[in-house]
């Protein structure tokens, strides 16, 4: 099996997939742009690539050239782009068999125009694909949107996390301490989350990342039980999740949200926007968290009064700790291997 992977996120997470893949299979991967590295910390960018890559560079006809060189050159089993928004992407879809185009969606129906010129050019796209890899339901719903009838192949993830063992079961006296990480960027919702939590003085909330928004967070914020703690390195966040009762996400736009997964990894239950893509297949209620509907304050506070309620909380505590982690990332693996 030899696969050609196009266009894909350079982050830890991708690499560390790839790096685990490369042990099973051959492959080729072709970065076609970098990262803006005042957006993303330091640790977005670690990992070694233990695996064959190209960095593209040069003019756009002449990175096409260097994809189709590779696509006619290699002998692929399956050729794999990272989306359909980039000219790299499209060079499959028009001279590669249909029968070895695969693409990896990590766009969901709920932040997607359906409408307009370029939904045709999309369907042509998806009618170009014999199976799409897809992060979970709503991917696959926005596959079926455009027409897609092909194989749609679940991985439930973006990438692989930093695994740490998960926690033993332990029930809590008191629901308090919620945590946000992540960037802080328009998209995540946080002056909203802030103006919850400043009704809540009873509550505890952490929010970590960094981003363009930090300043007028912190000037938003009026309330002592709201902190600001800033970036954390990856291999330190799992002290903050481990404390934490709840881990929150009240993004507008969130195609996957692999925090969510760190949550979970760290024995944590979930509080997820229902515009977080992952929300649907992690966010399982009385089992691994609740979903509030996007800015909606009344559903915001039904499903804090739902997580808050001891009984329900432990229970939850107590699920996700019997949750198999390992053979987790075994199964993201093997999507990509079987």
């Amino acid at each position: 099996m030899k696969k050609l992977f196009i266009d894909l996120s350079p982050g830890f997470y991708k690499t560390k997939l790839l790096n685990e893949l490369s042990k099973k299979i051959n492959l080729l991967v072709i970065y076609t742009t970098g990262y803006d590295a005042t957006s993303r910390n330091d640790d977005f960018l670690k990992g070694q690539r233990n695996y064959p890559y190209i960095q593209l560079s040069g003019s756009k006809c002449s990175q096409c050239y260097q994809i189709i060189k590779s696509m006619i050159s290699g002998g692929f089993d399956e050729i794999i782009v990272g989306g359909y928004v980039s000219l790299a992407s499209w060079m499959p879809i028009l001279f590669s068999s249909k029968k070895r185009n695969a693409m990896l969606l990590e766009s969901t129906f709920r932040e997607t125009k359906i409408k307009g010129a370029a939904v045709i050019m999309k369907k042509f796209f998806f009618s170009r694909l014999h199976r799409v890899y897809v992060c979970g339901s709503p991917h696959e719903k926005l596959t079926r949107m455009f027409g897609f009838k092909g194989e749609c192949k679940y991985w439930h993830s973006v990438g692989l996390i930093n695994l740490v063992s998960q926690p033993a079961y332990a029930p809590r006296t008191i629901v308090r301490n919620f945590l946000f990480v992540g960037r802080l960027i328009w998209q995540k919702n946080l002056m909203w989350l802030i103006d919850r939590f400043t009704e809540h003085p009873e509550l505890n909330l952490t929010i970590v990342g960094f981003g363009e928004l930090e300043g007028q967070l912190k000037s938003h914020i009026c309330s002592p039980n709201i902190n600001m703690v800033g970036a954390i390195n990856n291999e330190d966040l799992a002290e903050y999740y481990q404390y934490a009762d709840v881990f929150i996400l009240p993004s507008v736009s969130e195609t996957w949200g692999l925090v969510v997964e760190e949550a979970l990894n760290n024995g944590t239950p979930v509080m997820l926007s229902h515009m977080v893509g992952a929300a649907d297949d992690l966010a399982i209620p009385d089992k691994t968290g609740v979903i509030f509907q996007s800015n909606d304050i009344e559903s915001f506070e039904m499903k804090l009064k739902e997580i808050c309620d001891l009984n329900r909380y432990n229970g939850m505590r107590k699920y996700i700790s019997k949750m198999n982690f390992e053979e987790r990332e075994d199964n993201i693996i093997k999507a990509f291997v079987d």
